[in-house]
């Protein structure tokens, strides 16, 4: 009685019935019959993908840019060079320089010495003197030498004994004597560039200067 009872439990009921409702929704069926399947040909379908960036075209027409760029400075630092050089001019032309006409460099004219000579004594002498201002350096070597500079007629400038390898100069303007009272000594009138020595033929001697006419 067991045995039947419990094999009849086992049984399933004909009584109930079980109903299921036919999913329509893609989210609620396990399998989708819909879509495709490759298990049969057990191939993974090929995706196309694209990447960001730039495209082939846009590098080729960047290189060319830069060519370009390149060129273009090289023909301005040609261009630059040229007009340096002097075979291009800065108006753009590419005229060549004219050529400079001759010069005729004539000879100067010698200049006249500052002073000259116009008479001579025993112990003096007068020159003429090219220029109204001027200086007057007395120069003296081994000895001592009693000196006087000034202008004619007027107190010396200086008046006193230079040492040996010594010198007194003084700015004169106008007619001036100048004495000196020892041999080896010199006399040196100068003006701007121009610069002429006199050395006393006797000592004492006594220069008397004078302007020109």
């Amino acid at each position: 009685m067991d045995v039947q009872a419990d094999e009849a439990g086992l049984r399933p009921d004909p009584s109930a019935t079980a109903v299921v409702e036919p999913v329509t929704d893609s989210q609620g069926r396990l399998f989708n019959d819909a879509a495709p399947t490759y298990a049969d040909t057990d191939k993974i379908p090929a995706v196309e993908v694209h990447r960001r960036g730039s495209r082939p075209g846009s590098s080729r027409l960047l290189r060319v840019l830069v060519v370009i760029v390149a060129l273009a400075v090289l023909a301005a630092g040609a261009a630059l060079g040229l007009v340096k050089a002097g075979v291009i001019d800065k108006s753009g032309t590419n005229n060549p320089p004219a050529a400079q006409a001759p010069q005729h460099h004539g000879t100067a004219p010698t200049k006249a010495p500052l002073v000259t000579q116009v008479s001579t004594g025993a112990g003096t002498a007068t020159y003429r003197v090219d220029i109204a201002a001027y200086a007057v350096t007395v120069i003296t070597t081994t000895g001592r030498s009693w000196v006087s500079i000034g202008a004619a007629g007027q107190r010396p400038a200086f008046a006193g004994i230079l040492d040996p390898n010594s010198s007194q100069k003084e700015l004169l303007l106008g007619p001036a004597t100048v004495d000196v009272g020892a041999g080896g000594t010199t006399v040196t009138v100068t003006s701007g560039r121009r610069s002429q020595t006199l050395t006393p033929s006797s000592a004492p001697f006594s220069y008397q200067f004078i302007l020109k006419n």
